[in-house]
Formats: C-alpha cells, structure tokens, sequence
C-alpha cells in the first residue's frame, strides 16, 4: 500500500528505470543545463538531486510525449487501487515555481507565485521553523492527502537577495519571459551563490543573459 509522496515517486522511478540508465542520464545533464550543474559529494548534492528526481518523473516529456508518471498510469494505471490511481493522476499536474510567503501558521503557509501569478494556502513536508515572512522559495506544489503541500525538493533564497529577485521578477514579466525559464533561473542563481559564498549576491542574482561571472 502506497502511503507517502516518496513511496510514489519511488513506484514511478522503478518503472522509469527498466528502460536503462541512458535516459536518465540524459535527463540529468538537461536539468544541469537548466538549474546548475551539481557533484556527488557537494553539501547541496541531495537537494539538488531531490529537485532533478521530481522534475524527472513529474515533468519531463518523453519522445514519447509522456512524463515517466504519465507513461506509469498509461500503461500499469490498472494495477492500482482507485485511491492510489486518483493520487498519481493528481502528480500529472504539479505547480512548480517561485513563491514569497505571505504568512506562516503551525505548518500552514500562505504564499504569492511570484513566477505565474497568484496566491495559495499549503501545508509544508517540510518543518516551517527554518521559513520566515518574505522568504522568497522555489518549490513545487503537489496535491497529496487531499490538500495542496509544498516540501521536499524546495530551494530557500537568501533575504539579502529578495529586492534583486524582485526587480528580475518585475523585469521577466516586462518581456514576457516564460515562468519556467524564470524559475530554473533562480535556481541556477541560487546554486551559484551556495558555489561561490564569497561574492556578492548583487553579483550572483542577474537577470538571464547579464551575468558577469
């Protein structure tokens, strides 16, 4: 019986991996490209991987057109029980972006998509004690257990950067910049802070195609 986010990530990944390791291989060096290139060994390794396993089974698209978690319910959706089926076909549509928390209750957040618009109301995996007001995160939203909950594979940004993000932020929507390419941006920014600590993050936090390093 599946019971936790990961026992169905789990599920969807030992699928994915009957096909060879090519493809994930694959799929990594596209997620380096996108977010920031990452080493076994570095602090920021298991993070970094979480972030790569769930755009990799949740996000994406196969030559086949299908996301590995798409393909699962295409082709073995049948050998689950209907609670577990309705749980996968709600991992097809996953809400990942950039958020600024509004307000923090217990384990309940309230968040403004800073990337695509909006507001939500989450529940967080993960403890909040480490979040503060005008936190700015990237994330990815999955409705588990019946209710909207943000978790594992989320990027916390500095404060010091938040008015720099902010001006990127207003500048991308100015141009019509895809969200997704905005998100993985800032991911990429925040990597490259956690890789080169010693600079300023002025100097980290550019806008896509103005970086000076």
């Amino acid at each position: 019986m599946l019971s936790t986010y990961e026992d169905y990530l789990e599920l969807i990944q030992t699928d994915a991996m009957r096909s060879g390791l090519s493809e994930f291989r694959l799929a990594r060096e596209e997620f380096h490209n996108l977010t920031g290139k990452f080493e076994d060994g570095e602090s920021w390794f298991e993070l970094r991987m979480t972030m790569f396993l769930d755009w990799y089974l949740l996000d994406r698209v196969g030559q086949d057109r299908l996301t590995p978690v798409e393909r699962f319910l295409a082709t073995r959706g049948d050998e689950l029980d209907p609670k577990e089926r309705q749980q996968l076909e709600y991992l097809t549509g996953t809400w990942r972006s950039t958020f600024q928390i509004i307000e923090i209750k217990n384990d309940t957040v309230r968040l403004e998509d800073l990337a695509k618009g909006g507001h939500w109301l989450v529940t967080s995996m993960i403890p909040t004690l480490g979040f503060s007001q005008n936190d700015i995160l990237g994330s990815r939203i999955v409705f588990f257990d019946g209710r909207p909950t943000i978790g594992r594979s989320t990027v916390l940004h500095p404060q010091d950067a938040n008015q720099t993000i902010l001006a990127i932020v207003k500048r991308a929507r100015a141009e019509s910049l895809a969200p997704r390419k905005l998100v993985d941006h800032l991911d990429k920014m925040r990597l490259k802070l956690d890789r080169y600590s010693n600079v300023r993050i002025q100097h980290v936090y550019r806008y896509p195609g103005d970086a000076i390093f």
